[in-house]
Order: structure tokens, then sequence, then C-alpha cells
């Protein structure tokens, strides 16, 4: 656990380089120019460094400290990491939101204590043992070594938090490659988290990061003999530089997650929360949550009416939606990035649209061809489709959801839709009647994660994902049962 001189430290420096950095350099997308960024020496200060191929070389010896430590003394360094955000999770979540200008405060907070809590750690790396006519087989899992870990600019805290914890407890070490509007964040949390996992007993520059982002950087790293393994959770130029990296890749990819309500939900005041829910948590920027709404005619009037009752404001008027779309989609094909994670009022009212203060989400039907339908969006604005019955919702979803094979939502209390469901979207997450971050094990069951590995066919990763397979087999020994 961090003593408090050592937290104050580390506050201070970030919030003096947070004062001191060009702030319209926040705004600019990944380029083949750089993002400026807290100063470092090529030593190294806390993980942060200006020489990558130090930084490389520190991770990579930490990594064998690492392994070389008892399983333990990792057990206490994952919890120190956890502590670390824990303790510092308000200013994460404000340093976060100001650099991104993404979701809001409050929920940035729930976010990374999900992460700090919930991320899965040593007991999710289980030996297993087969014993048979010739002997035993030992199957342990390995870490990968050095994993270049690419974060995207929608949860750049919450990200780090659940990849140190996974990756440092299968037993690897980790260079971070933020977006340039995570850059501050992702340096304050490696100096913090260094320092925790020092004082738990672990080696320094367990997690190191460039001090400045580019995409020579970017390549520089993917391409260096000593990292092993290459994770991407961000955009489709990273994910494919990933994938041509000539590593082994773990990719998340794009998502456009359907939610589908049926004439058989008893309850659809509650349906209706729980996509309110999902889909404003942070003002929709996760990729898991509902972005598409299917309703089928026959409940649709009542399930908008539940909907208003628990934040959605739905745009009636003909002219209100075109004027919400040409502000949205100003060329009709991309979302407007300045609205990228904004309020649903702050969307409406610069549409011209006067909504109520505790708006959540706007809401609008739309026909099943349109680009809001079609397109995953990453703010507050959700379309609603009318269809004639569920055979209609069914096949709609499986359009909208476009092969990703991401996440989708349904609503009903008919087990064979249900299943039908799952079985045409084959999705990897998959909530039936609840909401979608029941599917992270939040009011639910099963794993949280920040990286959905379609692409790649991981799905949710976990610590198990970031390690390999070694098999011991010894021969005529070691059954010890007739």
């Amino acid at each position: 656990m961090l003593n408090e001189t050592t937290i104050a430290s580390i506050v201070a420096e970030v919030l003096k380089n947070v004062q001191q950095a060009n702030p319209g350099i926040l705004q600019a997308p990944m380029s083949e120019g750089t993002c400026q960024a807290p100063a470092a020496s090529p030593q190294g200060d806390g993980g942060v460094y200006s020489d990558l191929h130090a930084a490389i070389k520190a991770a990579k010896k930490a990594q064998t400290k690492l392994v070389a430590l008892s399983l333990k003394t990792r057990a206490a360094i994952i919890e120190a990491i956890r502590q670390a955000a824990i303790e510092n999770v308000e200013t994460i979540a404000k340093l976060a939101h100001e650099e991104t200008g993404y979701g809001r405060v409050k929920d940035k907070i729930q976010k990374k204590l999900y992460a700090a809590r919930l991320t899965p750690g040593l007991e999710d790396i289980k030996t297993e043992a087969i014993s048979g006519d010739n002997g035993l087989i030992l199957i342990e899992r390995a870490p990968f070594g050095l994993i270049a870990s690419i974060e995207p600019a929608t949860h750049p805290g919450s990200c780090v938090i659940n990849h140190a914890i996974s990756m440092v407890a299968a037993g690897n070490s980790i260079i971070f490659l933020p977006h340039p509007k995570g850059i501050k964040t992702t340096h304050y949390l490696v100096r913090l988290f260094n320092a925790a996992i020092q004082e738990a007993g672990g080696p320094e520059d367990l997690l190191v990061v460039g001090d400045k982002v580019s995409l020579e950087n970017l390549d520089l790293v993917l391409s260096h003999p000593d990292v092993d393994l290459v994770v991407a959770t961000g955009g489709p130029e990273v994910v494919s530089r990933a994938l041509r990296s000539g590593k082994k890749a773990i990719a998340a990819g794009p998502g456009n997650p359907p939610v589908v309500v049926d004439e058989t939900v008893k309850d659809l005041d509650y349906a209706a929360k729980c996509i309110v829910d999902g889909a404003a948590f942070d003002n929709t920027v996760l990729c898991i949550a509902e972005k598409v709404i299917i309703a089928v005619e026959q409940i649709a009037d009542e399930l908008i009416f539940h909907l208003q009752r628990h934040g959605a404001y739905l745009v009636r008027d003909e002219g209100d939606k075109e004027k919400l779309i040409r502000t949205i989609l100003p060329d009709g094909k991309r979302f407007h990035p300045d609205l990228i994670g904004r309020d649903a009022t702050v969307i409406l009212k610069q549409a011209g649209i006067n909504s109520p203060a505790n708006t959540r989400i706007a809401v609008l039907e739309c026909p099943p061809e349109h680009p809001l339908v079609q397109k995953e969006q990453l703010l507050p604005v959700l379309p609603l489709v009318r269809v004639p019955d569920f055979a209609a919702a069914l096949e709609l979803a499986a359009e909208v959801e476009h092969g990703f094979k991401h996440t989708a939502m349904i609503h009903s209390q008919d087990v064979g839709r249900i299943t039908a469901y799952a079985r045409k979207l084959r999705t990897d997450i998959l909530v039936a009647n609840a909401s979608s971050a029941a599917g992270l094990n939040i009011d639910g069951e099963g794993h949280f994660s920040h990286t959905i590995a379609s692409p790649t066919g991981e799905g949710i990763c976990t610590p198990r994902t970031y390690t390999r397979e070694q098999r011991t087999v010894i021969v005529g020994a070691l059954r010890t049962v007739d």
C-alpha cells in the first residue's frame, strides 16, 4: 500500500504536467506526428521513458524478476495495484475525464472501481494434472513475457487498471501504448502502480510507457524482438497494425450491440430500465452497451413509455430528428468527434432541442437502413426500430451486429427464442433479461474485462488469456492410484 507522501508526490507531479501540457494536443487523433507528454529521462521516471528501447529493456528485465518471485508475493503485488487504484480512484477518474472529455466523472469512478475489484487475479491461473496408465501430464500456464498493450481513448484509466492486474497476474510485464487522449492518465497510473508494486516487493519498471505517442513509436514497439505478445484494445487502425506485427496478437474489435425486446416480456418497465442503465453508463462509450433497440410492434409503444420514465428523451418531431441526425452525423457517415461521450442534454441542445435536465439518453425511431442503426455510436443517442414479430427482430439484430460477434442483449420470457437469438448471433457476450453490464459480472456472473477479443477469438480476456500452455509429461510414474 502506498504511503501518503508517495501518493501526494505522484499526484502533484501529474497535476503539474496537466497544467503545463498543450490542451489542444489532447483533441488530436493519433497521427504520424507526436503528442507532447510529461518529460522523462532515458533511464525512466517511475516507468515513463523517453527512450523506448530503454523502456523495453527495463520491462524485459523486470519480467524475469517477477517470475522468480513466489506466487504469494505476486498475489501481494496484484493486491497493491488494486488498492492503489481504489484509493486514488477519484483522481484517476477526473484526470481521464479532463483529458478525453468523454463520459461522466461519477460513472468513471464506478467503472474504475469495477476494474480494480472485479478483474480476476491469480485464481484464474490454474494448473491441471491428468494421470493415466502411462504416467502423468502436468499442464501449467506460463507467461508470454513482455506484452505491448495498445490502449483506447475511451477507457484510458479503466483499461490500464484492468490490464495491469490481468497481465501481471499472468506473470508478464507491460509496455503501454496509450492513445494521445489517454497519455497523461496512463503516465499517472504507471507511476502510481510501479510505486505500489515495489512497496509490495516487486521489481521496478514492471510497467513502462513512452513519454510521447506516435505511429512511429507504435511500430517500433510492435516490431521489437523483445516484445512477446501484442494486445490491441482500440480502433481499426491499431488493431490492423497489431495483426500485421508478425507476433501473437489479441485484438478487440468493433461492436454494435442490438437489444431485442419481444411481446413475451411481462415487466417492460424493468426491460426499459436495463436498456437505459446500460446505454447511459459513461455516455455509451462502452463497446458492450446497448446501441440499437429492436422492439416488436405489439409492445413498442409501452416500451417507449417506460424508457421515458427512466430518463430517455423521445425525439418525436421529424424536424427535430433531422436536426439531431445532422448534428451527430454531419456528413452522414462519421459521428461528430466532439460529441463522442458527451451528455445527452449537451448533444440535444447543440441540435436546438430542449430536454429535461435529468435526460440520460435520447431515443428516436428510425428505419432499419438508417446510419444510426447500422453504425456503432459512442454517444447516448439510440435508434429504436419497430418490427412486426420476433422472426423479423432476429434477422434485423443479426444484420446490425454485422457478424462482429461482440455483444447482444435480449428481453424475452421465451427460452426457445433466447436460444435462437444466441445461435443466430454467436456473440462473445449474450445477455438475456438484464443490462449489458451483466455480461461483465456486474450484477451478473462470469468475468470482468475491458478487452473483448472477438476478431482473434479469445472473447472476454482474463489473466489466463495472457498465458501460454506448458506441458510436462512424466511417463511410467506419478499415477498413485490403481
